[in-house]
């Protein structure tokens, strides 16, 4: 469970990697398999399933990192050890 300070930072570390990646949502969408309102969802980290997040941040993280874009850091996420509890599938990869 995140406190408000941490969904907030969160919030602001997906869409400023979001921001970066300049994909459209609907491309995010086709390439993880979320709906439209899934994903908004995690951006406005709004009641978001927490595998969503994770899932949105690990693809964030990878497309960045194959386009050669620089990451930007992750606070509360940046630890993948801490998602153990959440599955999630990663179509993309």
């Amino acid at each position: 469970m995140l406190t408000a300070e941490e969904r907030k930072n969160t919030k602001y570390e997906l869409n400023e990697n979001f921001r970066r990646l300049n994909y459209s949502k609907e491309r995010v969408c086709k390439d993880t398999q979320l709906t439209l309102q899934e994903l908004d969802a995690v951006l406005d980290m709004s009641n978001p399933n927490p595998a969503y997040v994770w899932k949105v941040r690990d693809y964030l993280e990878d497309m960045l990192k194959k386009a050669g874009q620089e990451v930007y850091p992750w606070s509360k996420m940046a630890n993948h050890s801490a998602n153990h509890w959440f599955n999630y599938d990663t179509p993309w990869r």
